[in-house]
């Protein structure tokens, strides 16, 4: 596990009052998008001051704040490290809550409610930035080298990087939990499907919502996302 997200100094502009929150929303994109992973240990609070230019004092209220949201925990003596998403102290859906079809056709509806305003959100306030992440995993979903185990990653990744684009943390966490939950079942049914044409479909869909987010058409995106997740559920065996 690496300890180091990164020496190139990038160094916060805004007020001080802001910059806990944006040290705060730059972690939480590393850890959600997978950048820091579950088990890194994250640099030291010096190495945090050197390379955005921030004090002491905001390092330690934007650690304080991952730590809340369940994103980091400390370890005494040791120092911080990164969470996994399933282990947030805010939600928590256990194996035997898992244990039938039926209780993943609802986790996915519940999926469906949030992932389809959640596109709405980032039609609305996506950046340039977001869009060309949400490209750049487009184009992984449809290289011609992906596997089964690099699409998976590809397309939540997509919904996660979705997600940041809505610029609400909250929706960040709450679909980066369902998705880590749905994920194992979801490639165990990609398995026993034809690759190839199961994931071209799904990479189109893709496309249209990431149409409608660059055009920031706001219900064109939420409603590609819903037509998205409902063929989705239908390809997995979902459809109520």
């Amino acid at each position: 596990m690496t300890e180091d997200p990164g020496t190139t100094k990038m160094p916060l502009r805004a007020s001080r009052a802001d910059l806990p929150t944006m040290l705060a929303d730059a972690l939480r994109e590393q850890i959600l998008s997978g950048e820091l992973a579950a088990g890194d240990k994250l640099p030291t609070e010096r190495a945090f001051c050197e390379r955005y230019d921030v004090s002491r004092a905001v390092v330690r209220e934007a650690v304080s704040r991952l730590r809340h949201e369940g994103l980091l925990s400390s370890r005494q003596g040791v120092g911080v490290f990164v969470s996994a998403p399933d282990k947030n102290r805010f939600l928590s859906i256990t194996e035997e809550q898992m244990s039938q079809p039926e209780d993943f056709r609802h986790l996915y509806q519940v999926r469906n409610i949030l992932e389809s305003q959640t596109a709405r959100l980032a039609a609305q306030f996506r950046s340039e930035q977001d869009l060309a992440k949400l490209r750049a995993l487009i184009d992984d979903m449809e290289s011609e080298t992906a596997s089964p185990e690099s699409y998976i990653e590809a397309d939540f990744g997509f919904h996660r990087a979705l997600a940041a684009a809505s610029q609400n943390p909250f929706l960040v966490l709450f679909i980066s939990y369902i998705d880590q939950t749905l994920k194992n079942s979801i490639a165990l049914a990609i398995d026993k499907q034809i690759f190839e044409e199961t994931t071209k479909i799904a990479a189109q869909e893709h496309q249209v919502i990431l149409d409608c987010v660059e055009a920031q058409d706001e219900q064109g995106a939420c409603d590609a996302m819903t037509r998205h997740l409902v063929g989705s559920s239908e390809r997995l065996g979902l459809a109520s």
